[in-house]
């Protein structure tokens, strides 16, 4: 993994070179440019394959026509390797981006649908000649991997942060208010958006290409439901096996690496599957790591059944017990390595600060409670299923009973009056735009909205700034394209039992019907009675933390001169929210989202 950067349009050493500094934590093992005469690319490396020079970029073909900078794992590698020797291709190097390059030459963008695994790249092909280069930047089908891009005067400058694109010096310090909007609704900003005006997200399974002064932006890959047709013709035992055996190759793609590869093990059913297999396929035993806290927070512990799991495996596990006062002395941190304000991220953080001190390479379970219905709102739309034409209304509400953050009505107070503009556009734009499989049955329209809202936009964001921040690189496994794939062909009871409880959360996993093919194909893997145990989601204790160690920052959150600096937050309100918080009517993670927003403007001098 790495950071990488650039800029199309003119040759920007200098500009690179600052972007490539401000991201020196995606990358500590290196750092390279090239300079073409119409464009500059830069990248900082962390070694995970081929930890040798061969392996560092920007990387050239042989007769140095096509160069690329790529921030990703390609887990199909070596049997495309094998597919380019067949072709008279040679190698250098054994890591995966030579053959990302060489795909490239070979098939050009239509290279990017046979890119198993997660990346985003940059590529300049000087095949054409002066006036005629082409410049390719390229984002992973589920969008693991970040890539923001700004149309300047200058040219393109892209990143794989927003601080790498604002020191650039090429964009202006502004806020976008939709984005700031969405912050403050869903707890995270919506892409194609970000917190800077003029600068965007590329798109997941999106390439964006330029050639003579012409951009254009194309998509590559689509959900279906149909890729496995083989599967709805199986008895349910064989759709299990099926499903194990994916689980179990996907992993072994996965633990390609030539540096240590640990997991995160929380006490779910997602990660402790993973952890199963990885298990059994690693060499020696597996490092696990889990957050917990101290004994008044039992509750939300789940670090218990995570060392359950760890002992029947045999892992060599990890415990990091954390409380308010770290968090705040270290407050600063937390806030720049989010890169772009959210209200979740922070045990992203803890666990990979912790990962980090042995190993460089994280499984995450995430992606399990996306694909397989594990998350409430999930039950509450199956369970009282809309019409068609009002589904996407009632998804917009059962989420927003899950994840507004505030109210509508309490963002266009909080907002600054200038920024109030943003207010006109619909709440449910954001919805909308997730919304890529709109003819689909009601399950798997579900899942796609999940995987391109919540997903997408908060937690592999979230996971992939916390976890680069401390030079961490971290695999979904259940977010690979083949698992996608087999997912959306199965029959909706395979995926979740009927009938469905209004609340699987407060009913075991086996009771509720949620996630049913995964947790049997972890049955076998796991110990006796796993799925008897509710689901519990992870939480932080922000309401006790915020009237505790955390209290002095909470309340400089409510400074009328600090919002009256940034012009973002309307400083007229700073006195109620004040008293609200004080009589203890602030929700603890809302008082937390304001802190983390007013740090984040001030730390980066963004104004509204």
């Amino acid at each position: 993994m790495c950071g990488i950067c650039g800029v199309i349009g003119k040759s920007a050493p200098e500009v690179v070179d600052r972007m490539i500094a401000a991201m020196h934590h995606r990358g500590p093992d290196g750092q390279g440019q090239f300079d073409a005469p119409r464009a500059s690319i830069g990248m900082a490396r962390l070694a995970i394959q081929d930890v040798s020079a061969w392996g560092d970029q920007p990387m050239a073909n042989d007769d140095q026509s096509i160069w690329i900078v790529y921030n990703g794992e390609l887990y199909n590698g070596p049997a495309e390797r094998v597919h380019l020797q067949g072709k008279g291709y040679r190698f250098r190097s054994t890591g995966d981006t030579e053959v990302v390059l060489k795909l490239y030459q070979e098939y050009g963008e239509a290279c990017l649908p046979r890119l198993r695994g997660i990346f985003a790249l940059a590529i300049i092909d000087l095949r054409g000649g002066p006036g005629r280069e082409r410049y390719l930047l390229a984002r992973d089908a589920m969008g693991v991997k970040p890539l923001l891009y700004s149309q300047t005067k200058r040219g393109i400058v892209f990143a794989s942060e927003l601080k790498a694109i604002l020191e650039s010096g090429l964009v202006e310090r502004r806020v976008d208010g939709a984005a700031v909007r969405s912050l403050l609704f869903r707890g995270s900003v919506y892409q194609p958006a970000s917190m800077i005006k003029g600068v965007e997200m590329l798109p997941p399974a999106h390439v964006l290409i330029q050639e003579r002064g012409q951009t254009r932006i194309e998509r590559y890959w689509t959900f279906a439901t149909d890729r496995r047709t083989e599967l709805k013709g199986l008895g349910y035992g064989e759709q299990v096996e099926a499903m194990r055996e994916l689980m179990r190759e996907t992993v072994k793609a996965q633990l390609v690496s030539d540096v240590p590869v640990g997991a995160f093990l929380s006490g779910g059913v997602d990660s402790a599957a993973l952890v199963a297999l990885m298990a059994s396929e690693a060499a020696g035993r597996v490092k696990t790591f889990s957050v917990g806290f101290d004994e008044s927070l039992r509750a939300i512990d789940e670090t218990g059944e995570a060392g359950a799991i760890a002992a029947h495996l045999g892992t060599d596990h990890h415990r990091v017990a954390v409380d308010g006062a770290e968090i705040a002395e270290n407050f600063d941190k937390v806030v720049m390595a989010l890169d772009q304000p959210s209200v979740d991220g922070l045990n992203s953080y803890l666990v990979s600060r912790a990962a980090a001190a042995h190993v460089k390479v994280a499984i995450s379970g995430t992606g399990g409670d996306d694909l397989f219905m594990g998350y409430p709102w999930h039950a509450k739309v199956l369970a009282q299923p809309p019409a068609p034409d009002r589904f996407l209304d009632a998804y917009a509400g059962y989420n927003a009973e899950f994840h507004q953050t505030f109210g509508d009505g309490d963002v266009g107070h909080l907002l600054a009056p200038k920024l109030r503009n943003a207010m006109r556009e619909p709440a449910s734009r954001g919805i909308l735009q997730t919304d890529e499989l709109p003819d689909g049955g009601a399950v798997d329209r579900m899942t796609v909205l999940t995987l391109r809202g919540y997903t997408n936009n908060q937690l592999l964001r979230d996971i992939d700034a916390m976890s680069m921040a401390h030079s961490l690189e971290v695999r979904v496994p259940y977010l690979d394209v083949e698992m996608i794939n087999f997912a959306l062909s199965l029959p909706v009871e395979a995926r979740i039992a009927k009938p469905i409880p209004d609340d699987p959360m407060r009913n075991s996993y086996r009771a509720s019907g949620i996630k049913r093919i995964l947790i049997d194909a972890a049955r076998p893997l796991l110990p006796e009675g796993f799925d008897t145990v509710p689901k519990r989601g992870f939480g932080m204790p922000f309401n006790r933390w915020v009237q505790g160690p955390m209290k002095d920052l909470a309340e400089a959150s409510f400074d009328e001169r600090r919002a009256a600096n940034h012009g973002v937050l309307d400083r007229r309100m700073m006195p109620q929210l004040r008293q609200t918080f004080e009589a203890g009517r602030l929700i603890g993670w809302r008082v937390w989202l304001l802190m983390v927003l007013q740090r984040w403007l001030e730390l980066n001098k963004v104004t509204g």
